[in-house]
């Protein structure tokens, strides 16, 4: 008997940890990983406007998770979510498949850590390259200036849980997975 269908959506900054937290769960609980940022640096690479990348990524990432539940695959979207109409999106893809949504926002309140962890990583193009800098495609604040705004994605109404994830990463790993099987 196969494990039952899901699609799960993450949230959040920059740095918190949501592709490893997708890698982490899509090895407990099998799952297809798709990533924002692959989408929108391939749009950003073919020659699409910062400010229609983002928001043609989401157009990308929900198509795919319908296919690929349609297909018999449960989902984990890794993205930063910041667009209002995310949930809707995500709990719409999941009712038409009859499938649960989880929604996950990470949060790491130690804003050094944050700047630590991105400063380890190679970004892609999509990526912000630290947290002090403002989004190339608006007059938004930086990412520090919004994490500092409390919540980072506009979540659904229910079916969500927050993890913090200056926590130890197999605590948040296991508190993600309960919650993902309730």
């Amino acid at each position: 008997m196969s494990a039952p269908l899901f699609l799960l959506q993450l949230a959040g900054a920059p740095g918190t940890g949501k592709s490893k937290l997708a890698a982490a769960i899509a090895r407990a609980r099998p799952a297809a990983i798709v990533n924002s940022d692959v989408v929108k640096s391939t749009l950003l690479d073919a020659g699409i406007a910062w400010s229609q990348a983002g928001p043609a990524a989401y157009q990308v990432l929900f198509a795919l998770a319908d296919d690929l539940l349609a297909q018999g695959h449960s989902v984990i979207l890794d993205s930063p979510s910041h667009y209002d109409h995310i949930p809707e999106n995500g709990q719409r893809v999941a009712r038409e498949r009859g499938v649960p949504y989880r929604f996950l926002e990470l949060v790491c309140p130690d804003l050094g850590e944050l700047k630590r962890r991105l400063a380890k990583r190679t970004p892609r193009r999509s990526q912000m390259r630290g947290l002090d800098e403002p989004p190339p495609d608006s007059d938004r604040p930086s990412q520090a200036k919004r994490i500092g705004l409390h919540q980072w994605a506009t979540r659904p109404a229910d079916g969500f849980l927050v993890l913090d994830t200056s926590q130890s990463f197999e605590a948040y790993v296991a508190q993600a997975l309960a919650f993902l099987d309730s």
